[in-house]
């Protein structure tokens, strides 16, 4: 009922808004926008966060996820876990020291405009409808936060939507793993490169549909990364995927990967899988 519609009538919106976009108007501070063509350009504008829902865990914790919509087209950021981009909570004890923020965010997307649940926050089972996981971001002069909640209407379907019959894709890091279904995802063990080399990120996908989407992006770390392809379609009888990634400076980095049977299913907020490369590159 009314989630549903006012989350198409956002979407609606930001689509209008993609459709008629121009670069040519002079910047107007966010608090005086209004929804328009200008508000999306090359540069100068912010990164907004977004809460997208909530899922209950079989273990009674619940998990908070969180994307963004970058409101550049050619305006990348990194901003670094700190007093521009950091969580905070009201619930007592609740640790959010690992929490996997990203710190670089990629130009508006060609073929799709809100990175949907880039990562995600598990809060206890004493974590009720009052209790908010905030997340803030600043960049260029915006200072923006989002809070997280689990209250029902933003509870999502995970793995897999009955409604729809959209089911996330299964990764698998490995051949012989288990797999992975869903927007927790799955982390890698560490993988060790220099710097320049190019380092090849696996994944095996399987979906019932003939194809899945698959896109890849800088998730966190410093330096600049490079892919030898950023987003495609891949058919899942083939089921291996590869990226080669190349990393200018050293440092920790993480790598994301994103599967969905199909773009289009964002939309609805089900159902697609993440992957999480873990990146250290020397010298």
């Amino acid at each position: 009922g009314m989630k549903i519609k006012s989350k198409f009538n956002l979407l609606n919106l930001l689509i209008s808004i993609f459709a008629c976009s121009q670069n040519h108007a002079q910047q107007i501070d966010l608090s005086n926008q209004t929804w328009s063509s200008e508000v999306i350009r090359k540069e100068g504008q912010a990164i907004i966060p977004l809460f997208d829902g909530w899922y209950p865990n079989e273990d009674g914790t619940k998990t908070i996820c969180f994307g963004y919509f970058n409101m550049n087209t050619d305006q990348s950021f990194d901003i670094p876990v700190g007093s521009d981009n950091y969580l905070e909570t009201d619930y007592p004890g609740l640790d959010l020291n690992n929490a996997n923020i990203p710190t670089h965010f990629d130009p508006l997307p060609p073929a799709y405009r809100h990175v949907f649940c880039a990562f995600s926050v598990i809060v206890p089972a004493g974590f009720n409808t009052n209790h908010r996981v905030t997340w803030h971001i600043s960049s260029n002069r915006f200072e923006l936060s989002t809070p997280g909640k689990v209250i029902p209407p933003y509870v999502l379907d995970e793995p897999e939507s009955g409604g729809r019959g959209d089911l996330a894709p299964l990764v698998k890091l490995t051949p012989s793993s288990q797999g992975v279904r869903g927007r927790s995802g799955v982390h890698s063990d560490p993988i060790h490169a220099s710097v320049g080399d190019l380092v090849s990120l696996k994944a095996w996908i399987a979906h019932p549909d003939e194809k899945v989407w698959v896109g890849w992006s800088h998730h966190s770390g410093n330096g600049q990364v490079t892919f030898d392809s950023k987003e495609y379609e891949l058919l899942t009888r083939n089921e291996e995927t590869m990226v080669q990634a190349k990393f200018d400076q050293p440092g920790e980095y993480i790598v994301r990967m994103q599967t969905i049977d199909d773009i289009a299913a964002f939309e609805f907020y089900c159902c697609h899988t993440n992957a999480y490369f873990h990146i250290n590159v020397s010298n």
